[in-house]
């Protein structure tokens, strides 16, 4: 087996509009730390090689996720189902795929620069990843974090809304994959959390929050040298444990030692698993990428006069919500009726297997993903590829709530929610993966 590995900057410049705060474009205005994207190739014994993409950024629309993987294909050589970009979706980075938002604001020609630079920075990453390429043992351990809760609970209304709920899902895992040459090292490691810290204390800062914080105190206990590379995992309605104020039953405002606290936590949980025992991974790696239908509700559509009075408003998030589906009401394009959600299965091991989502999936995915591959053990990810919007199960539909209903207002996906039938049209996607990997 071989393994790459590399790292490139991608802090913005100043002055660009924050992202990770739906269609508002307050401009950053500080650096609290830099913005990374990393590269991490694995081969196996045949010659069948895989590549992680990590970036400290929200995420991209659809356009420009498939681009990159292309570019990305094309530039290592490497099977286009075997290239996955992986956002860390930190809400303190730049506004990434303007187009997605709900807004009829066009990406200014910096925003532009900056992307298109991003990305070339991205490719060279990889590049240098695959230059590096040297024989390499990977070993996999099975760790656990508790840094995350559900942010899903009813007010006392009734009320769906973001409340934190100690006896909703939450899932610990932390796989850990220990990669090492004779001159060097890795880890490779996953957890789901939303990194939402930074901008609770610093609106317009740039920052690549817990995850960061993660990767520096790993650094500091092991070596300047050694990559750590993170992978967001199924977090779409999981926030910091640290932020719960459960006696008060609400999320507290955040403060800087909140992102410390963290990330240094989350550190700690890696080491506790790289020196808890390992199982030696002999790589055969597989992988097929592919799509489900997400159907809309168009029987549940915001009426018109809605947005005619939010585009009216003071408010910057309303008026640009209600400027741009009031004229999308009134003269198009059509509102979708099925939204192509992308997805892909990676086979690192016949029994060791990593499903990916585009977008947020909720946490509920994995009890679904389980069921449908028993016996196999899964890594789940979400926000890979391409940033559109919270993917719900059918069991959060009638729950309502962020995840569920209001969030479809921010992409031009939306507005409606999405219908029943979701699980299986996922099901059968997957197992269709499942068939063309073998």
């Amino acid at each position: 087996m071989r393994a790459g590995w590399a790292e490139v900057d991608i802090t913005p410049p100043l002055g660009l509009p924050m992202g990770g705060r739906g269609p508002r474009f307050a401009p950053g205005t500080e650096i609290l730390s830099p913005l990374i994207a990393q590269a991490l190739v694995l081969e196996d014994d045949d010659g069948r090689q895989l590549l992680w993409i990590s970036v400290d950024q929200l995420g991209v629309d659809r356009d420009t996720g498939n681009r990159l993987r292309h570019e990305l294909a094309e530039t290592t050589g490497i099977p286009y189902p075997a290239v996955v970009v992986n956002f860390s979706h930190t809400h303190c980075g730049p506004m990434a795929g303007i187009t997605a938002y709900a807004t009829t604001v066009p990406a200014s020609p910096e925003l532009a620069a900056y992307d298109r630079h991003r990305d070339a920075q991205i490719v060279l990453a990889a590049a240098q990843a695959m230059h590096a390429l040297r024989p390499a043992s990977v070993t996999y351990h099975r760790g656990a974090s508790q840094i995350g809760i559900n942010r899903r609970k009813r007010d006392e209304t009734g009320v769906m809304a973001m409340n934190p709920n100690p006896d909703a899902l939450y899932l610990p895992d932390l796989p850990v994959f220990d990669i090492r040459s004779e001159d060097g090292r890795a880890l490779l490691f996953s957890h789901a959390c939303h990194p939402v810290i930074v901008y609770g204390f610093a609106w317009q800062a740039i920052s690549a929050e817990y995850p960061g914080v993660c990767r520096r105190e790993l650094r500091r206990r092991l070596g300047e040298q050694v990559h750590c590379q993170f992978l967001q995992g199924l977090t779409g309605n999981i926030r910091p444990r640290v932020l719960a104020d459960l006696e008060n039953g609400r999320f507290r405002k955040a403060t800087p030692a909140d992102v410390e606290f963290t990330g240094v936590a989350l550190a700690e949980d890696v080491l506790a698993a790289v020196d808890s025992p390992g199982e030696a991974l002999t790589l055969s790696v597989r992988a097929a990428s592919g799509w489900f239908p997400a159907r809309r509700d168009q029987t549940q559509l915001p009426p018109l006069d809605l947005w005619d009075r939010m585009a009216a408003s003071t408010v910057e998030l309303d008026r640009n919500l209600g400027q741009y589906w009031s004229t999308r009401y009134r003269s198009g394009p059509p509102l979708l009726r099925a939204e192509s959600w992308r997805i892909g299965l990676i086979q690192l091991t016949p029994d060791l297997w990593v499903p990916w989502f585009a977008g947020e999936p909720v946490a509920e995915w994995a009890l679904h993903l389980r069921q449908w591959f028993g016996g196999r053990e899964l890594l789940p990810l979400g926000y890979c590829q391409d940033m559109c919007g919270y993917l719900p199960t059918d069991e959060l539909l009638p729950e309502g709530g962020y995840e569920v209903i209001d969030s479809n207002r921010y992409m031009t996906s939306g507005p409606g929610i999405f219908a029943p039938g979701l699980n299986d049209a996922a099901k059968q996607a997957f197992h269709g993966l499942e068939r063309q990997i073998g």
